[in-house]
């Protein structure tokens, strides 16, 4: 889509895994063809953001060639399926969730399931030590040392074994209505850092780049840093999270510094994991606010008892969050000193803004100050709404 910075054009890697040459391939596409700014999503896609249109047709032939994409746009538009991102290098994993994946990949290439959804949407969860049990999808399929269980989002749920799992779920969702879905639950908090398998000396290292936004030379550092310390792929999880496998415990140290002097988050503890941010303005042209930098300003002004996470949005369309959060801050204007101007909303989306929202037209001072004294016991709660400011 068109964005205030140019092009943004999506990638959405196999099984959320790209090999070190093709991370470096995709640097130096966004290094020639974009701004050089490059995202993870919160469903674990990649982002390259300042596309020039004359590069557009380019662009896309490389990312083919990469084996990033298929020629297929309806196929593409589908082609939604998030994997244990550790699988096949995570031992306490069940099954064989890529196998799966790629099942239900191949599936959706059939013309008997041309009629799915645009929006169709899959999960194949094997636990492990990074499970996707938070993460929202059309079908999940989750695979247990009991077999098998297929759940669809209205609730519908069959048991399968792996030789019929893929048909059987795209079958299902053939047969349910999804029009409607259902608000998504906020997102579970992200990982940093080492993270050990049971009963070995090994793992895998988890790094964020600061609200999922790096440059082509982080995303070529993690790639150098997977074949030196790791098994030489990168792993995209849902949260913005890269990961790396095949760690030694005694490389993660390393790891960790090398990954941080690179601009990445390595500490679980970091303020800013918790909050969740889409670029804003100016690089939005609907952003009414300049949302990740005030984030970013927020970020260290929390005490540690307001809850998370905290989506701050630079509209009211709520790209990188579409749902109910503990804590909404919503753009909607700009404040003398650059930054932006939201409304608050308690236990809410994007959706409650104007006069459904607790507070109207704060700055992130003025925010991070309201939290800070009235932090709230849980996210279910709700504080009295404040009168509201007059719009001017």
């Amino acid at each position: 889509m068109r964005a205030g910075d140019g092009w943004l054009v999506r990638v959405k890697p196999p099984e959320q895994r790209v090999a070190a040459p093709i991370a470096r391939r995709l640097a130096g596409m966004a290094t020639l063809w974009g701004n050089g700014a490059i995202e993870i999503t919160t469903r674990a896609s990649l982002q390259l953001r300042g596309i020039a249109e004359t590069a557009l047709s380019d662009l896309a032939a490389g990312i083919r060639d990469a084996g990033l994409a298929t020629n297929d746009p309806a196929l593409e538009q589908r082609r939604n399926i998030l994997v244990s991102p550790l699988a096949g290098d995570d031992p306490s994993i069940v099954g064989d969730p890529l196998a799966l994946a790629r099942g239900l990949a191949t599936l959706l290439a059939d013309p008997a399931f041309a009629g799915l959804s645009q929006k169709f949407s899959a999960i194949v969860d094997g636990g492990g030590v990074l499970p996707l049990a938070g993460v929202r999808a059309d079908i999940r399929i989750a695979l247990a040392a009991e077999g098998i269980t297929i759940t669809a989002l209205d609730g519908t749920a069959l048991a399968s074994d792996a030789a019929d799992a893929a048909r059987a779920a795209l079958a299902l969702a053939l047969r349910i209505t999804l029009e409607n879905r259902p608000p998504a639950p906020p997102p579970p908090p992200p990982s940093a850092g080492f993270l050990p398998y049971p009963g070995h000396r090994r793992g895998a290292f988890a790094v964020l780049p600061p609200f999922g936004a790096m440059l082509p030379a982080m995303l070529t550092t993690l790639a150098d840093l997977s074949e030196r310390l790791g098994d030489g792929w990168l792993r995209l999880a849902p949260g913005r999270v890269a990961l790396i496998g095949g760690v030694d415990e005694a490389s993660a140290d390393a790891l960790a510094a090398a990954a941080k002097t690179a601009g990445f988050i390595v500490d679980r503890e970091d303020p800013s994991l918790g909050l969740i941010a889409c670029i804003g303005a100016p690089e939005c042209v609907g952003g009414d606010s300049p949302s990740r930098a005030d984030a970013m300003a927020l970020a260290p002004l929390l005490a540690d008892d307001v809850p998370r996470p905290i989506h701050v949005s630079g509209c009211a369309k709520g790209c990188a969050h579409v749902g109910p959060a503990p804590v909404t801050l919503t753009g909607v204007g700009r404040a003398k000193d650059g930054g932006g101007l939201y409304d608050l909303a308690f236990a809410g989306s994007t959706e409650r803004v104007g006069l459904q929202a607790d507070y109207r037209l704060l700055s992130i001072a003025e925010a991070a100050v309201l939290l800070n004294r009235r932090p709230l016991e849980s996210a279910a709660l709700r504080t009295p709404a404040a009168p509201a400011r007059p719009v001017p």
